[in-house]
Formats: C-alpha cells, sequence, structure tokens
C-alpha cells in the first residue's frame, strides 16, 4: 500500500498556519562521526490470529468451519454461530444430518458430515461464510471438497472411497452446480442489504452422502497475494516491514497443552493441520473463535518473502499461557521436547530437501531454504517457571545453531518485579535481544521517549515487541490521532537509542469490525473492506524512512516535543513530533530542498471505514534554517543532497 497523502506547495519553512505559536524550539544535530548504524530489522510487524486475523482475516477461505471440526462438543442443535452450518431443506426435502468419524480423509481431521436423506426432494446444509461471504462479479472461485456414498440398508452400511472434487466458478449472481449425489448451490441470502451469499450442499432423493474439507476461495490476483487477502496484504507492504513476528502472542502458549500452538501441525496438506479452538475464545464474551490453519507456518514464511521480511516465529517454552492460571508446566527435565521442536523447526526453514522436515517444505513447493535467522522462546512469559525452562531450552538451541539468534521475554509489563527477575535472569548466553511489552496510556509513552537513554550497553539487546498507546475515550480504548503521535514520541526513543532497540512490532495488528476481542489494532477490515489507522501512518513514516546511520540529537526550549535523525545515502531525514496543543516553530541546522511529510488533526481524530480524518500530507519546502509544524503532529523531513549545515 503506497501513503495516502495530499501533496501541498509551502513556502519556505511553513507547514502549518494557526491562532497560537508556542515557543519556539531549537534542535541540534551532531554528524556522521558522533552517530551508530542503524539496525535493518528496527521496524517490523506482529501478528497473531486475535480479532479473527487469520481465519475471517489474511485467509482468503470464504467458508466457515468447511472441515466440519468446530464445536466443544456434539450438541443436540445445529447452530450456525457455533458450527458454520445450518440445515437447508427445499422441495419436501429431508434428512438425518450427523458427524462422523470412521474412516476419514486423513486421522488429524476425521470428523466430518453425514447427509442421510429419505424424502424426494432437496436436503443438506447451507454455510453463510465466515460473517458473511461476497463475490465480485467476474472474478475466479474455486470449489473444492471431499465426498463418498454410502450404500446403506438399515442401520448397516458400506462407506464409498473418498473422491476429491475442483472446480473453478465465475461470480455472476447466483449459481447452481449439479452432481451425482444433488446439487451445490450459491445464491444471495435474501436477508441482508449488503449482497451477502450462502453455499448449500444439497443430496437429492432417498441416499446418504459425507462431505469433508470443503472449500471456496477466490483465486484471481484482484483479490489475492501471496496466497492471502490482497488488500490486507498490500497495507502490510505498505509498511515495507523488516521482520513478521508470528503466530503470536498468547496463541502460541494457549491455555492447555491440548491447544498449544504446534507448528508441526500446521505444516502438509490442509487436511492433515488438526484444528484446535482459539486461545481468545469468549475474552471479553465473544463467541467461540477456531484455528484452521488454513494459514500455518508455511504460509507464514512465504509471506515474509512475499513482503520481503525476516521471519520471527515465537515457540513455547514449556510452559502453557500464565495469564491463564495455573499454567500448566512440563517437568524441567523435559524441556529438550520442546527445544528439540525448535531445532525441527530450524530444519524445516533452512534444511536441504534430503533432511525429514526440509523434504515436507520442499513437498509443499518451496525445495530453496527460508533462510530463517532468529526465533524466539517464550511469549510474554515470566518469574521462575519461566526462566527454569527457557534457558535449557536456549542451551540446546546455542548448541546445535549457534547461527540462530534467540529472542527471550522480559514478561508482560515494562516495570515491576516480574520485569526486574527477568532482567536479573537473563545474559548474553540466554538471548540475544529481550521481548519487552507496552501496553500503557498516552502519558507513559511520552515518558518513554528517554526510557533507553541511559540503558546499559553491556547487557543484551531489546526488541520492543508489542506496544501500542491505550488511549481511553468514553471507556474504550480508540486508534486516535492523539495515541499515534504518542507512539511516535516512543519511537523517537526507540530510534535514537536504536544501538540497544534492535527490533520493534506494534501490535495488535488486525481486527475484523464487530470481532474485536482487543483494541486499539492497527488495520480494520469487513468482509469487503479495510481501513488504517492514524498509528499505521506513524508506523509507516517511521519504516520507510529509516536511515541508515542515526545522528545524536538535541532538543531545547519546549516541552512536549521529541526530535531524531540520522542520515540515508545522500539524504539527512529528521523526525519531529509535537505532543503540544499548539504549532510551533522549530530551528534546525539545514538548509535546502525538503520534502515533508506531516500527520495532524485533533486529539480524538480517529479513522473509520468510509472516513479518513487522518492521513499524511507531503509538502515541498525551501528549508532555511526553521520550520513550522503544527500542533500534535509527526512530521519528518527528507532533506536531499546539497542540503547546508551550520
Amino acid at each position: 500500500m503506497q501513503m495516502r497523502v495530499r501533496t501541498v506547495a509551502a513556502a519556505a519553512g511553513m507547514l502549518a498556519i494557526a491562532s497560537v505559536i508556542a515557543a519556539p524550539v531549537s534542535v541540534s544535530i551532531g554528524d556522521a562521526s558522533e552517530g551508530f548504524e542503524v539496525p535493518k530489522a528496527l521496524w517490523g510487524i506482529f501478528f497473531e490470529d486475535i480479532n479473527w486475523a487469520a481465519d475471517g482475516g489474511l485467509s482468503v477461505e470464504m467458508l466457515a468451519n468447511g472441515g466440519f471440526d468446530w464445536s466443544q462438543a456434539d450438541h443436540e442443535k445445529w447452530n450456525c454461530t457455533e458450527d458454520g452450518w445450518e440445515p437447508d431443506y427445499r422441495d419436501g426435502g429431508m434428512a438425518r444430518l450427523s458427524f462422523q468419524y470412521g474412516a476419514p480423509v486423513h486421522p488429524n481431521t476425521a470428523k466430518h458430515l453425514r447427509i442421510e436423506s429419505f424424502g424426494h426432494g432437496l436436503a443438506g446444509v447451507r454455510n453463510r461464510g465466515l460473517d458473511g461471504m461476497w463475490f465480485v462479479k467476474g472474478e475466479k472461485y474455486r470449489l473444492t471438497f471431499d465426498w463418498r456414498e454410502i450404500s446403506m440398508s438399515g442401520v448397516d452400511f458400506e462407506l464409498g472411497a473418498w473422491t476429491r472434487f475442483e472446480k473453478e466458478i465465475v461470480a455472476d449472481g447466483d449459481a447452481s452446480l449439479d452432481f451425482p449425489f444433488g446439487r451445490i448451490v450459491i445464491e444471495s441470502d435474501g436477508k441482508s442489504a449488503d449482497s451477502r451469499f450462502t453455499l448449500s450442499i444439497l443430496v437429492k432423493g432417498r441416499r446418504a452422502v459425507e462431505f469433508d474439507n470443503v472449500s471456496l476461495k477466490p483465486v484471481g490476483p484482484n483479490l489475492v497475494r501471496a496466497g492471502m487477502r490482497k488488500d490486507l496484504v498490500d497495507k502490510l507492504a505498505g509498511l515495507k516491514p523488516a521482520f513478521v513476528r508470528f503466530p503470536g502472542g498468547c496463541i502460541v502458549e494457549e491455555g492447555d497443552f491440548q491447544h498449544w500452538y504446534d507448528w508441526r501441525r500446521t505444516v502438509g496438506p490442509r487436511e492433515r493441520r488438526e484444528c484446535i479452538l482459539n486461545r481468545w475464545t469468549h475474552h471479553e464474551g465473544y463467541k467461540p473463535y477456531w484455528e484452521t490453519f488454513d494459514i500455518g507456518y508455511y504460509e507464514y514464511f512465504l509471506l515474509c518473502e512475499e513482503l520481503g521480511a525476516e521471519p520471527l516465529p515465537i515457540c513455547l517454552s514449556g510452559l502453557t499461557c500464565q495469564f491463564q492460571r495455573p499454567a500448566l508446566l512440563c517437568d524441567v527435565r523435559d524441556a529438550d521436547y520442546f527445544a528439540q521442536c525448535i531445532l525441527e523447526l530450524i530444519e524445516f526453514a533452512n534444511g536441504g530437501a534430503d533432511t525429514r522436515w526440509g523434504k515436507v517444505r520442499a513437498e509443499m513447493g518451496h525445495p530453496e531454504p527460508f533462510n530463517l535467522k532468529m526465533v524466539g522462546v517464550g511469549n510474554e512469559n515470566w518469574n521462575k517457571e519461566f526462566f527454569d525452562r527457557c534457558e535449557p531450552i536456549c542451551r540446546i538451541i546455542r548448541e546445535k545453531h549457534p547461527e540462530i539468534r534467540i529472542v527471550g521475554s522480559a514478561g508482560p509489563f515494562p516495570d515491576g518485579r516480574e520485569f526486574d527477575y527477568a532482567w536479573g535472569r537473563i545474559t548474553k548466553d540466554s538471548a540475544d535481544l529481550v521481548d519487552e511489552h507496552y501496553y500503557r496510556d498516552p502519558a507513559w509513552f511520552l515518558k518513554a521517549a528517554t526510557r533507553y537513554d541511559k540503558y546499559d550497553r553491556s547487557r543484551p539487546a531489546v526488541y520492543a515487541g508489542e506496544y501500542a498507546c491505550h488511549h481511553d475515550v468514553g471507556g474504550k480504548k480508540v486508534n486516535t490521532h492523539w495515541s499515534a503521535v504518542c507512539e511516535a514520541a516512543a519511537m523517537t526513543g526507540f530510534e535514537r537509542n536504536s544501538d540497544v532497540v534492535k527490533m520493534a512490532s506494534y501490535a495488535p495488528l488486525f481486527a475484523r469490525e464487530g470481532h474485536a476481542q482487543w483494541t486499539p489494532d492497527l488495520i480494520w477490515f469487513n468482509g469487503t473492506e479495510s481501513w488504517v489507522t492514524p498509528n499505521y501512518y506513524v508506523q509507516q513514516m517511521f519504516s520507510l524512512n529509516r536511515p541508515d546511520v542515526e545522528l545524536p540529537v538535541k532538543v531545547a526550549g519546549g516541552d512536549l516535543f521529541f526530535a531524531c535523525a540520522g542520515r540515508r545515502g545522500s539524504e539527512t531525514i529528521v523526525k519531529l513530533v509535537n505532543a503540544a496543543e499548539e504549532q510551533r516553530t522549530v530551528t534546525l541546522p539545514l538548509k535546502g530542498r525538503a520534502t515533508a511529510t506531516t500527520l495532524a488533526g485533533g486529539k480524538t481524530d480517529v479513522n473509520a471505514r468510509g472516513t479518513e480524518k487522518i492521513a499524511p500530507v507531503v509538502a515541498e519546502l525551501a528549508l532555511d534554517g526553521s520550520v513550522t509544524v503544527p500542533a500534535c503532529s509527526v512530521t519528518v523531513l527528507v532533506v536531499a543532497d546539497g542540503a547546508e549545515s551550520r
């Protein structure tokens, strides 16, 4: 996604006009001999399947529960919200609908649907999709499923062989496909005003048929990129992330060892990927939420390739989510089991096609290695119960793969007892980077601009792995312009201290409208549209303008004003954050032609579906030693080669 901007011409030094101007600010900038190299991986993204980010989000699968593996129990009543399917009887048709497990397509996903039709009409099930199903006229879609007919005599039956059906269809309103067993019908649901469709599987006459792995996906380049939803991938590409952290987040651990995110169960053919209940089920009162692993580890690696980003997988460290007390712990003597899981992951990513897991990758279509360089051990874990297991895991990884960088955990909070304990145990032997998390209010983020100014440079580096400013508006945490400005203030501190803060990523990344278990979030979407927040634009402005060399900066003459600067090739890049409620004139030692990108607005302004109040504005300047920046704003100056220094 390209930065959406309005381009304007500006008089020398003027970016804004307002009735109130605060006291001037002075920004001094050192030269490159006093600076340091900025990490190429400084700005990245963090993906977790929360808020319907995967199923119903990045995944292009249109059907809900196409594998029939949802449901915590085989309940008495079919419920579309719980199961994705509902009965559909037509023209006098009627049937017994049941889940079966015998002789499945694959034992990992044994559960499948049986339709025993005993009427003269059509009988079966209807799917309304993941909160709706939409088609784009003229686009191609691929329908696939496995089916087999059953010979029945009373309660005795004989199973036929599974047959895979696959057909490409072109969207052009309602569609009906006839089969030996009956009919597939795609039609408008007749209820909604936004052109939603449904898909029905209907059996005709007196016969029994079983179905599994039903899938309907768009296939054209207008809707799909890297096998995922194109508009969402485009927005990720617009950030130019240096790395992608996946798959979480708390879903790495889940609440028990029955549901922890075992990467090995997410690769290979879709039918071998065992569906599990998502850790965010029922969070804040939301309904059951499932992970089908339509997007698994292989697809995450492909996404990283598409974005030109380094993969950062986060792996279980032998204990479940510590927020769901009591956490379940493996015996310390068995930590090597989880180390072996990580070693196998490294083999899947980097091993030759003649290795066990490299062969799996090659068979999936990627014989070349993914060149994995780093892994995370544990997510947001803390205290003795974590470190007693994490440390032996890290030792094993170091012994087998000294080239792999290890990301450790400082716990869920940016300070306090758990945080201090973590930093008391972490050494460079156990972690190359330490994952710190900051979900705090605006005041905290403004102070965080200096958090790392006096950091002990002999300790492991920092990865600001999850952060977001929580601006409370009417009792809700909202993606306001003020939250974005406060994040930008802290980010100037991250960049100024990027000899310490080597990596950073906002969280969470995605939220589907109406299904957000956690707010705020960077990118929002529904079934047909997506839109970005002011926070997205701040991330984009920093990422697209990462310098190669960071320069020393000093700010004088103003509170609530923050800055950082660097060199990229023949350009000087200066980031200015004015958190005051008045515009400010800034003196700085630069002259010449400059491009200024500015994000400004009211504190409570937000972007919403169909309404974008906050977006960057680009202006060309003749810089002459000063610039005026708006109130509550973020400005990036790129001064062209030939600018004079004073």
